[in-house]
């Protein structure tokens, strides 16, 4: 037998085994009356989040320190852990369908398991879990507030630029995108959000920079390239024009600063 073919059998049989498994602890979670949430059930925790409704939030936190959840660990901490990733998961991505910005979402994201990962008790980390949870609840209830005036048309062009940071976007390919005159959306977008699409765009990328440089080590070279930028020198050039001061002097001021507190 060659080593393929043994590799091969060695994936059939553990494919078999975990199918035996499956069988047992699905029977298990039937007799002991422990299932996992449906989806409805998952979007009755996180509709409000996404809504930003939190009245309803604090009240389904408080049914939710007694919910029963199926074992994923035999240590009640990495249980909870566990858990808590799996939400998290789940709550960015249900916020980001919603219009949450894509990057300030996974950033939160990151940046709460970082800080469930110092926990050392379950408490500790249910405290985090209620934290997290109402936190993405007020910005998505301020993004709606945001939002509340605007024309449809505007809000879809502030959505597609906050899911292309990435890209080099222009007003011309913007209103070809969107299906717009791009006299009509330039007018129309500072009417009614007080800034140019450019200055927006602009704006947009500086703060997606700014939480580069405070939470990655990534170059400047390599931000500039991701956010569409020109090259470095066009990125510095528009950072130090925004924020009176350099990449390399913002990192310096915010990088150690903000991963020292993440803990506490």
């Amino acid at each position: 037998m060659n080593k393929s073919s043994g590799k091969t059998q060695i994936n059939e049989n553990a494919l078999k085994k975990m199918d035996s498994s499956l069988s047992q602890y699905l029977f298990d979670q039937r007799e002991n009356s422990m299932v996992h949430a449906t989806l409805s059930e998952e979007m009755s925790d996180f509709g409000p989040v996404v809504d930003g409704d939190i009245k309803t939030v604090q009240s389904n936190l408080i049914k939710h320190r007694s919910r029963v959840f199926p074992k994923l660990s035999e240590s009640p901490v990495l249980q909870r852990k566990y858990l808590f990733v799996s939400s998290i998961t789940s709550c960015c991505r249900f916020c980001i369908e919603a219009g949450m910005p894509s990057d300030e979402s996974y950033g939160l994201s990151d940046l709460y398991i970082l800080k469930m990962d110092k926990c050392q008790t379950v408490e500790e980390v249910s405290d985090v879990y209620e934290e997290m949870m109402l936190d993405y609840t007020k910005r998505m209830q301020a993004l709606k507030g945001k939002s509340k005036g605007l024309s449809p048309k505007v809000i879809a062009c502030m959505n597609y630029i906050d899911n292309h940071l990435h890209d080099r976007i222009t007003v011309s390919e913007l209103a070809t995108e969107l299906e717009m005159n791009s006299s009509w959306l330039s007018t129309v977008f500072k009417k009614e959000v007080g800034i140019s699409v450019s200055e927006y765009i602009k704006e947009k990328k500086i703060n997606a920079a700014k939480h580069l440089l405070t939470f990655n080590e990534y170059s400047c070279t390599d931000i500039a390239e991701y956010l569409g930028f020109a090259n470095e020198s066009h990125f510095s050039a528009v950072f130090s024009r925004m924020e009176n001061k350099s990449p390399k002097e913002y990192r310096r001021e915010h990088f150690q600063k903000h991963f020292s507190r993440l803990g506490k």
